[in-house]
């Protein structure tokens, strides 16, 4: 805790440089300095240049609209285009033509027009060719014409309260108007703006018909904490830039509350992590807060020194899992490490450290601030955990506190299915699956989502061989007090959790494993899931009613999983499996219920070479007066752990695991 008040210490100390625009000159002000021009790869800039020739130059009859709106109703599947107003769902073949689906293909041809006019202004810059400049312009006039024209529109489709201060002309969020100022439009005005190509008249039209209504249509929703508004903030300072007017400028950097300077403060915890806890939208705010200093940079203003920039770009290395891709928590799809390389080349050679570009050792650790804790342990299985205690994200987080996602064999093996790949976030499945506690490695209450909740941190150690954390969270269901705690051997996680509560509740486990399917030596029967939120996305399922330890496979060609849990009287067991990057991704899952107002789960998951036997045998639970005692009988030995709620984590000499309590002895085990 000492290093994140030094931090956060060092963070208030830094102070907002000198914000003053220079004189535009021969070259451009923002896009590149004279150095970075010359040193562009010609050739590159030419070929697309050519390209931007050859493209037939059209503009679609009204705005774009956001790709959630390009999804199967009924099957909740992104569409396939068959043409530009027809769209077909992959599963039911029910062809979809009009608005919105339309509008969806519209925004792509936009993107297209303003890439390919950002491409021909790069190669005007490099050659001078008025060629390159004059499909530049042309796209910059045409837009200029119709920015206004366009109807104003929205995501939302409705001009509600919400509607008319985020929706756009030529695209239908100012979070979109601001992303294209910032890589498309300003840049490519200001690669040409001297070129013979644009006269007096075109200059006006340029600024007064879609620079400067695009920034007053961006600038009237001020959103605070929000990737939006960082986005908002890039596209005033490169738009006011490239128009000579300080004022945006200084808006983007220094309005309170709004500005890069305070979403530094308010949005970046002090570990680095962007505040909505998903490495998606960690990485897609980056990238603006990378146009907003380097733009700076360019202008004269250094804002590449604040402390917590250079923390958002060292993070994600410190969290990358076996098979390098990053805990998949929050609206998030797959995101790896590599996925900011660009980004990371760019930090690494601002600040002069090559050092960013390489993945840290792996060692077990907490990101207070962030509310992450991270375990790893040496051992053939190469295990790795990671598990959410912290606030919850906003828009973007889960109802998933206390949840974990695990990787064992250089594989993901336990699943957070983050968000639909088809970004399906007006879909009933977002809000009944992909964000509700279901879907989640968690425990849920009378099956029922958690409220928007935070958890703390109680307790972590960690060796090379083993780490343990206890987390807790009072705020996700109230009334109740949820403690888990995840202890990592070099063969094994051993989850334990502890729910307390003020009336009879039922609390039901939650695991989800990549698999061909689940299986138990339990008889099962197939059944129906119940009538409660998200369970409708879970199909083949069997239940069970057992008193017995429970044994469950999750098998696959390399690596099988095995779930050992301690029996409980009337456990009730369902198996089957629920969706991760879509419906047709299919991730196994199983549900251990018991109702109570005192309930304990412990319970190992043991990753296995396919073929190979688990080293795990039974795992054990004993009541003692504050806690309990849970043995791991395992191939080589007992493992025991004790935990009263007040002691504190440590290990003995031998490696084995023991929470308060008196070391056990090496003959108990290896």
């Amino acid at each position: 805790m000492l290093i994140l008040c030094l931090q956060a210490i060092v963070a208030a100390a830094w102070e907002t440089p000198p914000i003053e625009l220079p004189q535009r000159g021969d070259g451009p002000v923002i896009a590149s300095t004279a150095a970075e021009l010359a040193q562009s790869d010609v050739a590159s800039r030419v070929k697309a240049g050519d390209r931007a020739l050859a493209h037939t130059l059209h503009f679609p009859s009204r705005g774009g609209q956001h790709n959630q709106w390009y999804q199967c109703e009924r099957c909740q599947l992104g569409l396939k285009t068959i043409d530009d107003t027809h769209h077909r769902c992959t599963k039911c073949g029910k062809v979809y033509s009009g608005e919105p689906y339309d509008d969806v293909i519209f925004a792509r041809k936009h993107h297209a027009n303003l890439n390919h006019m950002l491409n021909a202004a790069w190669a005007w810059a490099v050659t001078g060719e008025q060629k390159y400049a004059v499909v530049a312009r042309d796209v910059l006039v045409g837009y200029a014409k119709r920015y206004r024209d366009y109807p104003f529109h929205a995501s939302t489709r409705r001009l509600g309260f919400y509607g008319r201060r985020s929706g756009g002309h030529l695209f239908e969020q100012t979070l979109n108007e601001a992303s294209a100022m910032t890589r498309s439009i300003a840049p490519a005005y200001d690669l040409v703006y001297n070129a013979p190509a644009l006269g007096q008249e075109d200059h006006q039209l340029i600024r007064e018909g879609l620079i400067v209504p695009m920034l007053e249509n961006i600038g009237k929703y001020r959103a605070g904490k929000n990737n939006w508004q960082t986005w908002h903030n890039a596209g005033m300072l490169w738009g006011g830039a490239v128009i000579g007017d300080e004022a945006w400028v200084r808006r983007a950097i220094a309005d309170p509350g709004n500005g890069f300077v305070d979403q530094m403060r308010i949005s970046v915890t002090d570990d680095g992590m962007w505040y909505e806890n998903s490495w998606g939208y960690h990485f897609y705010t980056m990238s603006a807060m990378v146009q907003i200093v380097e733009g700076a940079r360019r202008l004269g203003i250094d804002l590449w020194s604040h402390p917590r920039l250079r923390r958002m770009f060292t993070l994600p290395t410190r969290y990358a899992m076996p098979d390098g891709s990053l805990p998949r928590f929050g609206d998030d799809v797959n995101s790896k490490v590599d996925s900011a390389s660009r980004l990371l080349k760019l930090a690494s050679r601002a600040y002069g450290d090559e050092n960013m570009l390489a993945v840290q050792p792996a060692v077990s650790e907490v990101f207070h601030a962030a509310g992450h804790a991270i375990l790893r342990t040496t051992g053939d299985a190469g295990l790795a955990a990671a598990i959410t205690f912290g606030l919850y994200g906003g828009y973007h987080g889960h109802l998933d506190k206390l949840s974990f996602v695990f990787f064992g064999h250089g594989v993901e093996l336990g699943v957070d299915p983050g968000r639909a790949r088809s970004q399906a976030y007006r879909l009933p499945i977002h809000k009944r699956w992909y964000k509700p506690t279901v879907s989640h490695n968690t425990v849920l209450m009378d099956r029922l989502p958690q409220a928007p909740a935070a958890g703390r941190i109680e307790q972590f150690a960690a060796t090379p061989q083993f780490a343990a954390v206890v987390v807790a969270s009072d705020q996700a269901y109230a009334g109740v007090t949820h403690e888990r705690l995840l202890l990592m051997s070099p063969s094994y996680l051993l989850v334990v959790d502890h729910l307390t509560a003020n009336r009879d509740v039922r609390f039901d486990w939650v695991y989800h494993n990549r698999g061909r399917g689940a299986e138990t030596d339990t008889n099962t029967a197939a059944a129906d899931p119940p009538d409660a939120i998200g369970f409708e996305y879970i199909k083949n399922g069997r239940t069970a009613a057992t008193d017995k330890d429970i044994h469950v496979r999750f098998g696959n060609e390399a690596v099988t999983t095995h779930v050992m849990m301690a029996g409980a009287a009337a456990t009730q067991l369902l198996l089957g499996d629920g969706p991760c990057g879509s419906v047709l991704d299919r991730v196994p899952v199983m549900m251990a219920g018991r109702n109570g107002r005192d309930v304990w789960f412990a319970a190992t998951i043991e990753p296995v070479k396919t073929g190979g036997m688990p080293g795990v045998r039974a795992v054990r639970l004993e009541r003692i007066d504050n806690g309990l005692t849970v043995q791991v009988s395992r191939e080589g030995g007992d493992d025991r752990l004790d935990w009263p709620t007040t002691a504190p984590l440590r290990f003995n000499r031998q490696g084995r695991q023991v929470l308060a309590g008196e070391p056990v002895s090496a003959s108990e085990g290896n």
